[in-house]
């Protein structure tokens, strides 16, 4: 590796030999005489400076790294996506593995220091060193958003080992268009000496030319840059994959037990509601006497109701907060602990059912890895209970009421036109009426006129009787009028309670969780998208760079 270094840099810049192991202590860079290099952290790095005339480095900054797999072992895993390398997989367990003599250096952690500050990596090997598990760890966590080139040295002594390095390579999870092959050795003597490198070194130069300098420069950086928040993306969406599925069963088993609740609460309501026979009736008559004006048989209800009022009021059927607003009493103050949840018990909506579903929902949640603060637990405590227990009761509280308002408002549609009003007050007053004319024809004519007798009061009571009679037939034909299809109109009342969303406040924490999870994954997705289109439109080939595969190419 220090030799290629020197080759390239045209003299001896860096030790290299095999007496004394690693012959790179520091990392070395070289540059050219004009580049600046004060956005390099040479000081973090402990680096030495070499400046250079030579071609290849003529528009690139070179730095010389230590070998990582001289300092002592770690266990140090590769990076989520990335396979173990077979050697690694064959070598046991690298955290029990002896010490080396040379464990009291720190050539790992000098490399992991600069190879954030590159661009592109340049992995030389030998055909001894070629499956090395610390070197292929380092390269596997660096190299997202990085190109590569592979370079095997000591190509006048060692076998051929391109094949089976390509293969190691890609069942780490590279892809590798081209593996370089020479003696880094003898293209440093020829360096040193003036003379023209070797074909294997002028590949090598020709490449990094070709695709590391001028244009090719920003090329890098916007492919890199594109295939690191790729890598990014694929990493978080492979994390987040498994948890899809667990997910939507969540919101699933959201809206599953957000019907069943929901049901219990409209069963138990639409009972109430239709046995509160008595309730209804005191609702329409109110409301029917309080806007029927100006005629007998409106005088006549308002008797009545007046008459009515005198006896007490008899509890509403089911008492509770339905009794409560069927008898146009406001809905009170909201109970506190346990009286909460008494108050939701009268509306048909026990605490077990709503701990069976939040018990379901846990389960669903935990598989979904969502726990508390996230979501809360089966069983609501007291603080919950004021909160939620408390706004389902101002939901219901709010629904019922206006729900009873707008069914009132339609019945009463049903005899509020004048056309009906018109009938009633002929009908009754048609009656008085005919009362009237046969009591004067009886006085003028009969008594004044032709002498009889006057009749006693009997006929005045009886007619007085019939009247009365006549006015509660058609009292009830209107209220009868009203009351059709009570029963229906309540079922369709009920049937709109989903839309009301009462039983939210139960489950509003698993609710908003699984919505906030969705949401997330919908973003991964569409950022990956997004991802693929801005590839397609700025990344360029870069055929002779390696690269993680499913990377910009």
């Amino acid at each position: 590796k220090s030799s290629l270094v020197n080759a390239l840099a045209g003299g001896d810049v860096s030790p290299a030999g095999d007496i004394a192991r690693p012959p790179t202590i520091n990392p070395v860079v070289v540059a050219a005489r004009d580049v600046d290099l004060s956005w390099l952290p040479v000081d973090a790095m402990r680096a030495r400076v070499v400046r250079s005339n030579a071609a290849a480095v003529a528009h690139i900054v070179l730095v010389d790294c230590p070998d990582p797999d001289t300092q002592a072992d770690s266990p140090h895993q590769p990076p989520h996506g990335l396979a173990t390398p077979r050697a690694a997989q064959a070598g046991g367990d690298l955290a029990t593995s002896p010490a080396r003599p040379s464990d009291t250096n720190h050539n790992r952690d000098l490399l992991e220091a600069v190879l954030p500050a590159c661009d592109v990596l340049l992995l030389v090997t030998t055909a001894q060193k070629y499956r090395s598990w610390s070197v292929a760890s380092e390269v596997a966590a660096f190299a997202p958003g990085r190109p590569l080139l592979f370079v095997q040295t000591h190509a006048s002594r060692d076998p051929d080992i391109r094949d089976d390095w390509r293969r190691e390579l890609e069942s780490q999870g590279f892809v590798v268009p081209r593996i370089f092959r020479l003696d880094a050795v003898e293209a440093a003597a020829r360096a040193a000496g003036g003379l023209e490198p070797d074909a294997g070194c002028r590949e090598l130069m020709d490449a990094i030319e070709a695709e590391l300098a001028g244009r090719a420069a920003r090329r890098v950086r916007r492919t890199g840059s594109l295939e690191l928040a790729g890598w990014f993306l694929r990493q978080a969406r492979e994390t987040i994959a498994p948890l899809r599925k667990p997910v939507a069963e969540l919101a699933a088993g959201v809206q599953n037990e957000r019907i069943r609740l929901e049901g219990i609460l409209a069963r138990s309501v639409g009972s109430r509601l239709k046995s509160a026979r008595a309730a209804w009736q005191r609702i329409l008559t109110a409301e029917i006497v309080d806007r029927w004006h100006g005629g007998p048989f409106a005088m006549f209800l308002h008797t009545v109701a007046s008459i009515g009022s005198i006896w007490p009021r008899m509890r509403v059927a089911g008492g509770g907060l339905i009794g409560r607003l069927l008898a146009r009493q406001d809905s009170g103050p909201l109970p506190a602990g346990n009286g909460a949840w008494q108050a939701v018990e009268e509306l048909g909506l026990s605490a077990a059912e709503v701990e069976q579903s939040r018990s379901i929902l846990s389960g669903l949640a935990a598989r979904a890895r969502l726990t508390e603060p996230l979501v809360g637990r089966a069983r609501l405590d007291e603080d919950h209970v004021a909160l939620t227990v408390g706004m389902l009761l101002e939901r219901t509280a709010a629904w019922l009421t206006s729900g009873i308002d707008r069914l009132v408002s339609e019945r009463r549609g049903r005899i509020d036109g004048p056309v009906f009003r018109w009938i009633c007050e002929a009908l009754f007053s048609g009656l008085f009426a005919a009362v009237l004319v046969r009591a004067g024809w009886n006085f003028f004519v009969g008594h004044l006129w032709q002498g009889r007798a006057v009749d006693g009061g009997g006929f005045l009571q009886e007619a007085m009787v019939w009247v009365i009679l006549w006015g509660f037939l058609l009292r009830w034909l209107a209220f009868a009028r009203v009351r059709v299809g009570l029963d229906r109109d309540i079922a369709a009342l009920v049937a709109r309670l989903p839309e009301a969303r009462l039983v939210d406040p139960l489950l509003t924490d698993f609710a908003t969780a699984a919505d906030a999870t969705t949401q997330f994954i919908d973003v991964s997705d569409r950022l990956g998208s997004d991802h693929e289109a801005l590839v397609s439109r700025l990344a360029e080939p870069t055929d002779g760079l390696g690269h993680l595969r499913g990377a910009s190419s």
